[in-house]
């Protein structure tokens, strides 16, 4: 008799399109607001059947159950750290509270539970400590945009990137497709932890990505902003002002070559772990 002693393959974490910014700036709160609702309108409302009144209104009269203990099913928790589910009290939590504060949407699944692998999340984090900076991060399992994310469908995230990144002035940040989480690939590469990550996040940039934030400091680093437009290997290079520049690596998210990708990573070197 034959004992079959293979293991099962350990499996991959799926896809999902990664949107972040890091700033150590101090935020315009009621801007930021306008601007996070405009990110769910505008690419995570064609995701999910519910409109942000359309959830504010569920989550109020919502109470919860040994199934359902976030939310209906079919629909997305809005979560504060504080305060009542109301169109004004989520604009308010970012205009009037101070120090520490989380604002995050994220879709939920047929038990109402958090969509882990397979749904988007939305996420603004606020920090109390000065060390570290400020983080907006959006994501969408790449599974819900149909397998084939569009031209169209890219140029909205970028457009959201672009104003996110020039609102918050942000001093780094990416679009990219992910299996990793809260640390980038690159950071996983070196072996750098994400306090590390963020403490540095003006000086070093947390690795080549399809769409890369360049900061102030990393531009100046990498020899300025003439410089970095002249020569930085990619698709498209966008001056944003304020000594940020965007890199787009390829036109499309989803054909990101590996020579493409250590080009970058050359020409990024002096800013990276």
């Amino acid at each position: 008799m034959s004992t079959d002693l293979t293991l099962p393959r350990p499996v991959s974490p799926p896809h999902v399109v990664r949107m972040e910014l890091d700033t150590f700036s101090v935020v315009d709160r009621p801007a930021l607001a306008t601007w996070f609702g405009d990110v769910f309108t505008d690419l995570l409302a064609p995701l999910c059947p519910a409109s942000v009144s359309e959830l504010v209104a569920v989550a109020r009269g919502y109470q919860p159950s040994d199934t359902t203990p976030w939310g209906p099913p079919g629909y997305a928790r809005l979560l504060l750290s504080s305060g009542d589910f109301t169109l004004q009290s989520w604009s308010a939590a970012l205009s009037d509270l101070p120090s520490f504060l989380r604002v995050q949407l994220v879709q939920l699944d047929s038990q109402g539970l958090p969509l882990v692998d397979g749904g988007w999340c939305a996420e603004i984090l606020l920090k109390d400590d000065p060390s570290f900076p400020h983080q907006i991060v959006v994501t969408a399992a790449r599974s819900l945009f149909g397998g084939w994310i569009s031209h169209v469908v890219q140029q909205k995230w970028l457009a959201a990137f672009r104003s996110g990144a020039t609102l918050a002035r942000a001093c780094g940040g990416w679009i990219t497709l992910d299996r990793v989480g809260v640390r980038t690939a690159h950071e996983v590469a070196a072996g750098v932890g994400l306090d590390e990550s963020l403490f540095t996040a003006a000086e070093v940039a947390r690795g080549p990505h399809w769409a890369t934030l360049l900061g102030p400091r990393q531009v100046a680093a990498l020899g300025g902003v003439q410089q970095v437009c002249a020569s930085a290997p990619c698709h498209a290079v966008e001056d944003l002002g304020g000594g940020r520049i965007l890199l787009q690596l390829t036109e499309h998210l989803d054909d990101v070559p590996p020579d493409a990708l250590n080009e970058l990573v050359k020409f990024l070197r002096p800013v990276l772990h």
